[in-house]
C-alpha cells in the first residue's frame, strides 16, 4: 500500500485576475511557483497546478514546462485565444521512479511564438503548483 511521504505547495496567486506578469521568450523562462519534497527510492511526486493566462496581443503560443531540480520533465503548450481572453490551464502529472532523497519541483512559462513581438500573453492568476511525494 502506497504511503505519502510529504507534501510540498507554492501559491503565487489564488484569484483570477490578480496578477499581471508578461510571458517572455523562451530563453527567458519565466519560474511562476516552486517546492520542494522528500521521496523515498522508486517513489513517485504527484504534480498539479492551475494557471491562467491572457492574451494581450496576437495569437501567443505558450509553453508551461514541470522541472524537477532544473531538468524539464514534463511540458503542456496553449495557443492564446481572442485579445484579452482569458484561458486557465491545469497541469497533473505523475513523475515516477524518482530517486530517493529531497527534490526541487518547479513551474515555468515560456512564449514559444514565432514572433514574440506580435504574439504576447501574461499570466493573470490564479498561480497554483503542489505536489505529493508517494511511496
Amino acid at each position: 500500500m502506497a504511503q505519502i511521504i510529504d507534501v510540498g505547495s507554492s501559491t503565487a496567486s489564488t484569484g483570477s485576475q490578480t496578477l499581471s506578469i508578461p510571458i517572455l521568450s523562451p530563453e527567458q523562462n519565466l519560474i511562476l511557483a516552486e517546492f520542494g519534497v522528500a521521496t523515498v527510492a522508486s517513489g513517485s511526486v504527484l504534480l498539479n497546478s492551475t494557471i491562467e493566462f491572457q492574451t494581450t496581443l496576437g495569437t501567443p503560443s505558450v509553453v508551461f514546462t514541470l522541472y524537477r531540480d532544473g531538468q524539464p520533465i514534463f511540458n503542456v503548450g496553449a495557443n492564446g485565444l481572442a485579445l484579452m481572453a482569458i484561458q486557465p490551464i491545469s497541469i497533473s502529472y505523475l513523475d515516477r521512479s524518482v530517486p530517493a532523497g529531497y527534490h526541487g519541483y518547479s513551474l515555468g512559462v515560456s512564449n514559444n511564438s514565432l514572433n514574440i513581438l506580435l504574439n504576447t500573453a501574461s499570466v493573470t492568476g490564479p498561480v497554483t503548483f503542489s505536489g505529493v511525494s508517494i511511496g
